[in-house]
């Protein structure tokens, strides 16, 4: 069964700040990453957000279309579709994707605001439900962390 790690991030930080830093972190370790997002806009965004992220380093990655680039170890999709030699997802999402069983690792990262988790309350539970190994890690400052 996969691992589900909940990181709950402080009031104030960014959670598409964090979720840069953890694929860097996850691609660093020579894991494929995919980041599944709410839409096709926040997909796009956050292919955005990838670029210009941090100014001293690159993270190759692309906008999955179906079809997979071996060479690219991130990618950022919105539907249904993912590839499936990636390990690690992360869900920014606000639903538990249908594909989420077949990745090594979930991370699932909750923003400070009481909507966000209530949301993450919910998937936690889906996620006990299902019997994924969970773990939660707070964290209270992004300063230095990427």
């Amino acid at each position: 069964m996969s691992r589900v790690d909940f990181y709950i991030l402080s009031d104030g930080n960014s959670v598409d700040r964090f979720a840069c830093a953890i694929a860097t972190k996850a691609w660093a370790s020579g894991n494929r990453v995919h980041i599944h997002t709410q839409s096709e806009e926040n997909a796009t965004k956050f292919d955005d957000l990838l670029w210009v992220h941090k100014d001293t380093s690159f993270i190759p990655h692309e906008i999955f279309n179906g079809n997979i680039n071996d060479e690219t170890p991130v990618t950022i999709g919105h539907s249904n579709d993912y590839p499936s030699r990636s390990q690690v997802m992360i869900n920014l999402g606000s639903d538990i994707p249908g594909f989420a069983p077949s990745f090594d690792r979930v991370i699932e990262i909750v923003g400070g605001n009481e909507s966000n988790k209530q949301l993450a309350r919910q998937r936690y539970r889906l996620y006990k439900e299902a019997n994924y190994e969970i773990h939660d890690h707070k964290i209270e400052d992004l300063t230095g962390n990427d």
